[in-house]
């Protein structure tokens, strides 16, 4: 019970400070944000591919170390937030924050309606944590170039690529469900 007070407390928060609104009018937001969430997972598929297969590389005429496994992850959570902006749209509501989107999701699928589990909220936290991290990332080291050039480990970036693209096909799946 105290979860779910926070959960209200920070929701009224939120549309005190106009980063939550509150309208029947967002209802028709719903489809067409479903429809973005799909097509911006088809373009971090996309990205993954030409990341991931010398084929694809030779035919865009890349160079065979060519890769964008971070853009894969930012890409990859941009598409579960924007599936998760339908899941709001649906309650009427807009958001302007990723933590409101958050805290609404968790509030009204998790604990009112029971659609969601805690993992998929998890799995957009870890996602929004992974995007975070790679903002951060690029603004320590917009003045620190070596940094970015030598911080980067390709195993790591495709096994980050790899969990973001499984995240996001089974968040945004398990949200078209549930707006179905």
């Amino acid at each position: 019970m105290a979860r779910i007070d926070f959960l209200k407390r920070k929701i009224e928060t939120y549309l005190k400070r106009e980063q939550l609104l509150k309208s029947d009018e967002y209802t028709k937001f719903e489809k067409p944000y479903l429809k973005k969430a799909r097509k911006n997972f088809t373009v971090a598929n996309l990205m993954f591919k030409i990341s991931n297969e010398d084929g694809f590389k030779k035919i865009l005429a890349l160079s065979s170390d060519f890769e964008i496994y971070d853009w894969v992850i930012v890409v990859s959570y941009y598409s579960m937030y924007v599936s998760a902006l339908a899941a709001l749209a649906k309650l009427g509501f807009k958001s302007t924050s990723h933590t409101a989107t958050i805290i609404v999701l968790e509030h009204y699928y998790v604990h009112k309606q029971k659609n969601l589990d805690v993992k998929h909220i998890l799995q957009l936290t870890k996602a929004y944590s992974l995007t975070e991290d790679l903002i951060d990332k690029l603004i320590r080291t917009k003045t620190k170039r070596e940094t970015a050039q030598y911080d980067a480990t390709p195993a790591i970036s495709r096994e980050n690529a790899v969990s973001a693209l499984k995240d996001a096909e089974e968040f945004i799946t398990k949200i078209e469900e549930i707006l179905s």
